[in-house]
């Protein structure tokens, strides 16, 4: 072979084995990371940690990892890594103080070669992170009264169930609202385990704009001493009958 061809061929090698160093994505461990059924915790946030590793055979660089609502991270120790390298990275899945049951977050990452090439180099990844919030209390289907389709002058209605998940009767008491609304019960409600309660607000809007409120109520369970759950609607005027006549004709 002439000095010609051996410099040819080398180039030719040479192109095709940079034409094939891509480098690509992988999250250790699967896409999800799944607590399960877990008690809420007190730091108000669950934690992981999540470790991301270039399995191809090029640079990458990490260019963007945007949390959805609901998590936080911290920045990934690694943004640029060689054909096996990992870079690993905290996160949170935040819980409100009230919120329980299955719940589902997830985190963007996208990717793409240290050195950019042609458009749409660039690759997108989803994590996810589950989890089900068992609570001695649990408030279903939401965490707060919605109120629909108010109107100035007529009654509406929305209701919560409350579940005791305790293995001890769970007594509710000293139920108190404020902006006009009233529930259906004023006393005291006794849950045995696994009992559940519907609790019923009602409220007649006397002005138009946006209604808000709240319902409040102690329990002799330490971790629901003090219970607040908000309520919410827009209230819209009544239609005059005289008026929709008058368009009528």
């Amino acid at each position: 072979m002439n000095r010609f061809a051996s410099v040819a061929l080398s180039m030719f090698v040479g192109a095709s084995i940079a034409a094939v160093a891509q480098p690509k994505l992988e999250i250790v461990g699967g896409d999800t990371y799944d607590w399960g059924k877990t008690k809420a915790p007190t730091s108000g946030h669950l934690e992981a940690e999540v470790k991301m590793k270039n399995v191809g055979t090029g640079t990458l660089k990490l260019v963007e990892i945007r949390p959805g609502c609901g998590c936080t991270k911290t920045d990934p120790d690694k943004t640029e890594l060689g054909p096996g390298e990992v870079s690993t990275m905290k996160v949170k899945l935040n819980i409100s103080p009230s919120q329980s049951g299955a719940l589902t977050k997830s985190i963007t990452i996208r990717s793409a070669p240290l050195e950019p090439g042609k458009p749409g180099d660039t690759a997108t990844a989803y994590y996810f992170l589950k989890a089900d919030i068992v609570r001695a209390l649990q408030i279903a289907p939401t965490v707060f009264f919605s109120f629909n389709d108010l109107k100035i002058g007529q009654e509406a209605s929305s209701k919560l169930t409350i579940t005791n998940n305790d293995n001890a009767d769970m007594v509710l008491s000293d139920f108190k609202t404020d902006n006009g609304i009233v529930l259906n019960t004023t006393g005291k409600t006794v849950l045995k385990p696994g009992e559940k309660f519907d609790l019923i607000a009602k409220i007649v809007p006397q002005a138009k704009g946006s209604f808000t409120g709240t319902v409040s109520f102690h329990t002799n369970h330490p971790d629901h001493a003090s219970v607040e759950i908000k309520a919410y609607g827009m209230v819209v005027e009544q239609q005059s009958p005289v008026f929709q006549k008058n368009e009528k004709n």
